[in-house]
Protein backbone atom coordinates (compact mmCIF):
# COMPACT_ATOMS: atom_id res chain seq x y z
CA UNK A 1 0.00 0.00 0.00
CA UNK A 2 1.34 3.46 -0.90
CA UNK A 3 2.07 6.10 1.74
CA UNK A 4 -0.95 8.16 0.58
CA UNK A 5 -3.20 5.13 0.98
CA UNK A 6 -2.05 4.71 4.59
CA UNK A 7 -3.17 8.24 5.49
CA UNK A 8 -5.51 8.44 8.52
CA UNK A 9 -7.81 10.51 6.28
CA UNK A 10 -8.94 7.31 4.56
CA UNK A 11 -9.42 5.29 7.74
CA UNK A 12 -11.30 7.65 10.05
CA UNK A 13 -15.09 7.37 10.55
CA UNK A 14 -17.18 10.38 9.54
CA UNK A 15 -18.87 11.02 12.87
CA UNK A 16 -19.96 14.44 11.64
CA UNK A 17 -22.07 12.74 8.97
CA UNK A 18 -23.16 9.73 11.01
CA UNK A 19 -24.81 11.99 13.59
CA UNK A 20 -27.20 13.26 10.90
CA UNK A 21 -28.42 9.79 9.91
CA UNK A 22 -31.97 9.14 11.22
CA UNK A 23 -32.18 6.44 13.88
CA UNK A 24 -34.45 4.12 11.87
CA UNK A 25 -32.12 3.95 8.86
CA UNK A 26 -31.48 0.38 7.67
CA UNK A 27 -30.06 0.62 4.13
CA UNK A 28 -27.17 2.99 3.45
CA UNK A 29 -25.09 3.67 0.34
CA UNK A 30 -21.76 5.37 1.07
CA UNK A 31 -20.19 7.05 -1.95
CA UNK A 32 -16.47 7.47 -1.36
CA UNK A 33 -16.25 4.91 1.44
CA UNK A 34 -12.41 4.99 1.54
CA UNK A 35 -11.03 2.37 3.96
CA UNK A 36 -14.40 1.51 5.44
CA UNK A 37 -14.18 3.14 8.87
CA UNK A 38 -17.63 4.70 8.51
CA UNK A 39 -19.13 1.46 7.21
CA UNK A 40 -17.63 -0.41 10.15
CA UNK A 41 -19.23 1.98 12.61
CA UNK A 42 -22.59 1.81 10.83
CA UNK A 43 -22.56 -1.98 11.08
CA UNK A 44 -21.69 -1.76 14.78
CA UNK A 45 -24.71 0.53 15.21
CA UNK A 46 -26.97 -2.10 13.71
CA UNK A 47 -27.48 -0.86 10.14
CA UNK A 48 -28.89 -3.81 8.18
CA UNK A 49 -27.32 -3.17 4.76
CA UNK A 50 -24.26 -1.11 3.88
CA UNK A 51 -23.12 -0.60 0.30
CA UNK A 52 -19.90 1.23 -0.56
CA UNK A 53 -18.34 2.83 -3.62
CA UNK A 54 -14.64 3.72 -3.74
CA UNK A 55 -12.53 4.74 -6.72
CA UNK A 56 -9.08 3.89 -5.29
CA UNK A 57 -8.74 0.11 -5.46
CA UNK A 58 -5.97 -0.43 -2.89
CA UNK A 59 -7.96 1.56 -0.31
CA UNK A 60 -11.25 -0.11 -1.23
CA UNK A 61 -9.85 -3.59 -0.55
CA UNK A 62 -9.44 -2.65 3.12
CA UNK A 63 -13.11 -1.63 3.23
CA UNK A 64 -14.58 -4.88 1.88
CA UNK A 65 -15.28 -6.56 5.27
CA UNK A 66 -17.57 -3.71 6.33
CA UNK A 67 -19.98 -3.62 3.37
CA UNK A 68 -22.54 -6.10 2.08
CA UNK A 69 -21.54 -4.99 -1.41
CA UNK A 70 -18.56 -2.88 -2.49
CA UNK A 71 -18.16 -1.30 -5.92
CA UNK A 72 -14.70 -0.19 -7.02
CA UNK A 73 -14.61 2.48 -9.70
CA UNK A 74 -15.90 5.87 -10.79
CA UNK A 75 -19.33 6.52 -9.28
CA UNK A 76 -20.30 8.54 -12.34
CA UNK A 77 -19.99 5.50 -14.59
CA UNK A 78 -21.26 2.77 -12.24
CA UNK A 79 -24.80 1.61 -12.99
CA UNK A 80 -26.12 0.52 -9.59
CA UNK A 81 -28.50 -2.49 -9.82
CA UNK A 82 -30.97 -1.38 -7.14
CA UNK A 83 -34.72 -0.97 -7.37
CA UNK A 84 -36.40 2.38 -7.05
CA UNK A 85 -36.40 3.60 -3.44
CA UNK A 86 -34.04 0.88 -2.18
CA UNK A 87 -31.88 3.04 0.10
CA UNK A 88 -32.92 4.96 3.19
CA UNK A 89 -29.83 7.17 3.02
CA UNK A 90 -26.89 7.99 0.75
CA UNK A 91 -23.67 9.51 2.11
CA UNK A 92 -21.41 11.71 -0.04
CA UNK A 93 -18.39 12.51 2.12
CA UNK A 94 -16.16 15.01 0.29
CA UNK A 95 -17.03 13.41 -3.05
CA UNK A 96 -19.13 15.77 -5.17
CA UNK A 97 -16.37 18.34 -5.65
CA UNK A 98 -14.26 15.63 -7.36
CA UNK A 99 -16.87 14.80 -10.00
CA UNK A 100 -17.40 16.03 -13.54
CA UNK A 101 -21.16 16.40 -13.13
CA UNK A 102 -22.29 16.12 -9.50
CA UNK A 103 -25.65 17.71 -10.41
CA UNK A 104 -26.46 14.81 -12.73
CA UNK A 105 -25.24 12.22 -10.23
CA UNK A 106 -27.49 13.48 -7.42
CA UNK A 107 -30.46 13.56 -9.77
CA UNK A 108 -29.69 10.03 -11.01
CA UNK A 109 -29.34 8.70 -7.46
CA UNK A 110 -32.70 10.25 -6.55
CA UNK A 111 -34.31 7.15 -8.06
CA UNK A 112 -32.75 4.72 -5.57
CA UNK A 113 -33.58 6.78 -2.46
CA UNK A 114 -36.98 6.06 -0.91
CA UNK A 115 -39.52 8.87 -0.50
CA UNK A 116 -38.55 10.88 2.59
CA UNK A 117 -35.16 9.14 2.53
CA UNK A 118 -32.02 11.19 3.11
CA UNK A 119 -28.83 12.28 1.44
CA UNK A 120 -26.00 13.58 3.62
CA UNK A 121 -23.37 15.64 1.87
CA UNK A 122 -20.02 17.07 2.91
CA UNK A 123 -18.51 19.82 0.73
CA UNK A 124 -15.72 22.38 1.16
CA UNK A 125 -16.66 26.08 1.00
CA UNK A 126 -14.90 28.03 -1.73
CA UNK A 127 -16.12 31.27 -0.11
CA UNK A 128 -13.73 30.81 2.83
CA UNK A 129 -11.97 34.09 3.55
CA UNK A 130 -8.47 32.73 2.90
CA UNK A 131 -9.43 31.72 -0.64
CA UNK A 132 -11.27 35.00 -1.29
CA UNK A 133 -8.38 37.07 0.10
CA UNK A 134 -5.79 35.39 -2.12
CA UNK A 135 -7.98 35.73 -5.20
CA UNK A 136 -9.09 39.33 -4.67
CA UNK A 137 -5.94 40.85 -3.19
CA UNK A 138 -3.22 38.78 -4.88
CA UNK A 139 -4.90 37.38 -7.96
CA UNK A 140 -3.96 33.86 -6.82
CA UNK A 141 -5.85 30.68 -7.60
CA UNK A 142 -3.32 28.06 -6.55
CA UNK A 143 -4.04 24.38 -6.13
CA UNK A 144 -2.65 22.43 -3.18
CA UNK A 145 -2.22 18.80 -2.15
CA UNK A 146 -5.28 18.88 0.11
CA UNK A 147 -7.88 21.20 1.59
CA UNK A 148 -10.33 23.48 -0.19
CA UNK A 149 -8.00 23.98 -3.17
CA UNK A 150 -7.10 20.31 -3.51
CA UNK A 151 -5.77 19.83 -7.04
CA UNK A 152 -8.17 16.91 -7.57
CA UNK A 153 -11.24 19.13 -7.09
CA UNK A 154 -13.11 19.70 -10.34
CA UNK A 155 -16.05 21.68 -8.90
CA UNK A 156 -16.28 24.40 -6.26
CA UNK A 157 -19.27 25.25 -4.10
CA UNK A 158 -20.64 27.94 -1.82
CA UNK A 159 -23.58 27.28 0.48
CA UNK A 160 -25.90 28.83 -2.08
CA UNK A 161 -24.72 26.76 -5.03
CA UNK A 162 -24.76 23.58 -2.90
CA UNK A 163 -28.33 24.33 -1.91
CA UNK A 164 -29.32 24.84 -5.56
CA UNK A 165 -27.73 21.52 -6.55
CA UNK A 166 -29.48 19.59 -3.77
CA UNK A 167 -32.90 21.14 -4.41
CA UNK A 168 -32.69 20.64 -8.18
CA UNK A 169 -32.16 16.91 -7.53
CA UNK A 170 -35.48 16.63 -5.65
CA UNK A 171 -34.27 17.00 -2.05
CA UNK A 172 -35.15 19.46 0.71
CA UNK A 173 -32.46 20.56 3.15
CA UNK A 174 -33.14 19.55 6.76
CA UNK A 175 -29.94 20.51 8.59
CA UNK A 176 -26.68 22.33 7.91
CA UNK A 177 -23.60 21.91 10.08
CA UNK A 178 -21.08 24.71 9.60
CA UNK A 179 -17.47 23.88 10.42
CA UNK A 180 -15.59 27.18 10.80
CA UNK A 181 -11.85 27.66 10.53
CA UNK A 182 -10.03 30.94 10.97
CA UNK A 183 -8.13 33.38 13.14
CA UNK A 184 -9.48 33.99 16.63
CA UNK A 185 -9.96 37.71 16.03
CA UNK A 186 -12.12 36.97 12.98
CA UNK A 187 -14.28 34.58 14.95
CA UNK A 188 -14.67 37.29 17.58
CA UNK A 189 -15.61 39.83 14.91
CA UNK A 190 -18.17 37.40 13.56
CA UNK A 191 -19.72 37.09 17.01
CA UNK A 192 -19.89 40.88 17.38
CA UNK A 193 -21.52 41.15 13.94
CA UNK A 194 -24.30 38.74 14.88
CA UNK A 195 -22.82 35.82 12.88
CA UNK A 196 -22.99 37.77 9.61
CA UNK A 197 -19.49 36.72 8.58
CA UNK A 198 -19.96 33.02 9.15
CA UNK A 199 -20.04 32.03 5.47
CA UNK A 200 -16.53 33.46 5.08
CA UNK A 201 -15.28 31.40 8.02
CA UNK A 202 -16.84 28.04 7.17
CA UNK A 203 -14.31 25.61 5.77
CA UNK A 204 -16.76 22.74 5.26
CA UNK A 205 -20.52 22.24 5.21
CA UNK A 206 -22.25 19.03 6.28
CA UNK A 207 -25.80 19.01 4.90
CA UNK A 208 -28.68 16.58 5.31
CA UNK A 209 -31.59 16.68 2.88
CA UNK A 210 -34.84 14.72 2.53
CA UNK A 211 -36.20 13.38 -0.75
CA UNK A 212 -39.48 15.15 -1.50
CA UNK A 213 -40.00 14.32 -5.19
CA UNK A 214 -38.82 12.26 -8.12
CA UNK A 215 -36.79 14.03 -10.80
Amino acid sequence: MTDDARSPYYFSPRHDMIELIPGNTQRILEVGCAGGATGKELKERGVKETVGIEVVEEIARAAEPFYDKLYIGDVETIDLPYERGHFDCILYGDVLEHLKDPWHLLARHNRIVRHNGMVIISVPNIRHYRIVKKLVLKGEWKYTDDGIMDRTHLRFFTLGSTRDMIESAGFEIQAIIKKPSGAGWLKGLNTLSGNRLIEFLVRQYIISARKIKEV
